[in-house]
């Protein structure tokens, strides 16, 4: 991982600010200022009653005096916390308005192959925890350089006065402050050896959070009686993150109390000098104000400290940040193939092989086929065959280990992808279903043709069921958003995604397994109108259910991520090969289902 200085940490974090938020750099150091100025007045109205009291002036000048000094402090006090208060909102904003699209983009555009990586996500969960909270990370990094701006000011301002009294107490101050600041930056050294095994916790318990939260698993959580298991899981999470902050607080713990012994002795010397000083003639008032800018020479030390520590630990929190930006697709922008013009759709699979991140052995190995222009392609086998990698590779979400993928002569490696995803439609065996209104579901997209939404839905044979709701168009899919919200059955969902390929115009549909949850009826519907609705588009089909297969024109046979078999439907029946033993199992299972269904269908009066 790329690691970024402080300074370009600085650069990247404040020159945003200096565009385009200029009020919180000026707010920023006004603060400061009067952070600093307030107990300076505040240490000088004491001396100067001390003082008067001293000199013998009389009451009626010295309540003036007072009553005028405290009516300034309270101005003073009261622009200041107007400053702080209106500084704590604008870091929120700033960390809204400048950064966190910078992140949401990066998580929609990132490669599929890389957003499935493991590391790839323990720095996505380092990054999230440094844009996603209010006091570390980015938003720390702003609020704690203002505490090191207000400590550097306040020292430096201090130190003039101090110094001029006696430059060997400033000399020792600093000494021992520089101390404190080497066993701070300890502190900081060690989070940077535990932060990657909390980032790996805190991906368990955001997992187990996202499983609670869904409603479909809901009910296999329920039926299982999953509770105490899943509740043991989130607890074992919060115990290791436990045990890596209890390592470093009790290295804080130990800093903060080297920092007491210091403050200790540093305050007894400077006490026992300026007793000194008394004793030899320092007036009262001067004793008064130097213990005042002695202690608060220690806070501003301890507040140096701090800021240090904090501050560096946030830039190492923006390194992940901005490391999880800086990652680059296998495919770099520009000088790519545009495939706007495209009408049709060729797609050759040269010895193709895939093997994942971190496996042992390649998925797909020497893969050789052809999708024509127009075809309609099926791919079968078991489990683990290699078929949805192929899709994946298809659509150019993957790019091949060795070999090439050509779609119309070009390399998927040589096109715009984004071009390419547009002339693309897929339909999965859990459908992409957002909880806003159905046209939406449709067009993917907050503007809309109503006119050829009605058209599509009529293809799809959703349009009656559409026109039945109180909202037809305007109805929303689930609870999450809308309370009046619906949900669709399985077999008008899939009538749905048929839609929503067909409102896109794609001239590539890829299928894979998308009627695996209907029952025989719903999936042979389904099936002819994708043969009659998807004529003239290039379409890759996957099924386990090999007689569904037989209205493609071509079927390939994948085993153990090779082509065993590959031809017709009737020409791989002549052959009696691994696909004729197939179906000739599967046929039996399926001709009882659709017996079964018959049946009960014919027992509630419902088959003509």
């Amino acid at each position: 991982m790329k690691q970024y200085s402080i300074w370009s940490n600085y650069r990247y974090t404040y020159e945003p600010l200096w565009k385009k938020k200029k009020k919180i750099i000026f707010y920023t150091i006004a603060e400061a200022v009067l952070y600093v100025l307030v107990p300076i007045v505040g240490m000088a109205i004491t001396s100067m009653i001390i003082g008067s009291l001293e000199r013998g002036i009389s009451i009626q000048k010295l309540v003036f005096g007072v009553l005028t000094a405290f009516a300034g402090y309270g101005i003073l006090n009261m622009v200041k916390g107007y400053l702080e208060a209106c500084n704590d909102g604008q870091y929120i904003e700033a960390r809204t308005e400048l950064f966190i699209m910078d992140q949401i983009e990066k998580d929609l555009t990132v490669s599929m192959e890389q957003y499935e990586d493991t590391e790839i996500h323990k720095l996505k969960e380092k990054s999230d925890q440094c844009l996603w909270a209010n006091f570390v990370g980015l938003e720390g990094f702003f609020r704690h350089n203002t505490e090191l701006v207000k400590s550097v000011l306040g020292l430096l301002v201090y130190a003039l006065i101090v110094g001029s009294m006696n430059w060997k107490i400033l000399l020792m101050l600093v000494g021992m402050s520089a101390v404190s600041a080497a066993a701070a930056y300890a502190v900081t050294r060690y989070y940077q050896k535990i932060k990657d095994p909390l980032a790996e916790q805190h991906m368990t318990m955001h997992y187990v959070n996202r499983e609670v939260d869904d409603v479909q698993g809901g009910k296999d959580i329920r039926i299982f009686g999953l509770e105490n298991w899943i509740i043991q899981k989130f607890d074992t999470a919060i115990r290791r993150c436990r045990q890596l902050y209890f390592r470093w607080d009790m290295r804080t713990y130990g800093s903060n109390i080297l920092d007491t012994i210091l403050d200790a002795a540093r305050d007894m010397i400077c006490y026992l000098y300026l007793i000194l000083q008394l004793s030899q003639g320092m007036r009262l008032s001067e004793f008064v104000f130097y213990l005042g800018l002695i202690a608060g020479f220690s806070n501003w030390i301890g507040m140096i400290s701090k800021s240090v520590v904090s501050v560096r630990q946030d830039s190492d929190m923006l390194n992940d940040l901005r490391a999880y930006l800086a990652i680059e697709e296998e495919i770099p922008p520009g000088e790519m193939a545009d495939c706007a013009a495209w009408t049709d759709i060729e797609i050759v699979f040269e010895h193709v092989s895939y093997q994942y991140c971190g496996a042992g052995e390649e998925t797909l190995h020497d893969v050789s086929f052809r999708l024509a222009p127009g075809e309609k392609l099926a791919l079968v086998g078991v489990n683990g065959a290699g078929k949805t990698t192929i899709v994946k590779l298809m659509s150019g979400l993957y790019l091949p280990t060795s070999g090439t993928v050509y779609v119309n002569g070009v390399s998927t490696r040589e096109l715009d992808r984004k071009s390419y995803f547009a002339k693309q439609a897929a339909i999965f065996q859990e459908p992409f279903q957002t909880s806003y209104n159905i046209a939406e579901n449709i067009a993917l997209s907050e503007s809309y043709d109503r006119e050829r939404m009605w058209e599509v839905l009529a293809q799809a044979g959703l349009d009656q069921k559409v026109r039945s709701l109180a909202g037809q168009l305007d109805t929303y899919l689930g609870k999450d958003i809308a309370p009046d919200g619906i949900a669709l059955s399985g077999g008008e969902m899939q009538k749905l995604l048929l839609a929503r390929a067909l409102y896109r115009d794609a001239v590539l549909v890829m299928l894979d397994e998308p009627t695996a949850a209907l029952d025989a009826l719903a999936e042979t519907e389904i099936y002819e109108k994708y043969q009659t609705l998807l004529r003239g588009k290039s379409v890759l089909f996957i099924s386990h259910r090999l007689a569904s297969t037989r209205f493609c024109d071509r079927i390939i046979l994948l085993s153990e991520g090779c082509v065993r078999e590959q031809g017709t439907h009737e020409e791989l029946m002549r052959r009696q090969g691994a696909y004729y033993e197939m179906f000739q199992v599967q046929c039996k299972y399926y001709n009882d289902s659709m017996q079964n269904t018959a049946k009960e269908l014919s027992r509630n009066n419902l088959l003509i």
